[in-house]
C-alpha cells in the first residue's frame, strides 16, 4: 500500500481552512483535477495513481455499469 503523502488531511465537508481563505485574497481560485486513464505509470508522473494491473477488474469501465 502507498504512503500517504505529507500534508494536512481535507476537511470531509469540503471547505477551505480559514487562513487558507484569507490567504486567497481577491485573487481567482481554480481547482486541479487529474483523471488519468494510463496503460502505464511514466516515470515522470507524480501523481497517486494505480494502472489497471494494479487495480485489477474493479478498474474496468465495464465493472462500473
Amino acid at each position: 500500500m502507498p504512503a500517504l503523502p505529507d500534508g494536512e488531511p481535507a476537511p470531509r465537508d469540503g471547505s477551505l481552512p480559514a487562513a487558507a481563505l484569507r490567504s486567497l485574497g481577491e485573487r481567482p481560485f481554480g481547482v486541479y483535477v487529474h483523471v488519468p486513464f494510463c496503460a502505464t505509470r511514466c516515470g515522470y508522473c507524480d501523481f497517486n495513481t494505480y494502472t489497471p494491473g494494479e487495480l485489477g477488474t474493479s478498474a474496468s469501465p465495464q465493472s462500473w455499469l
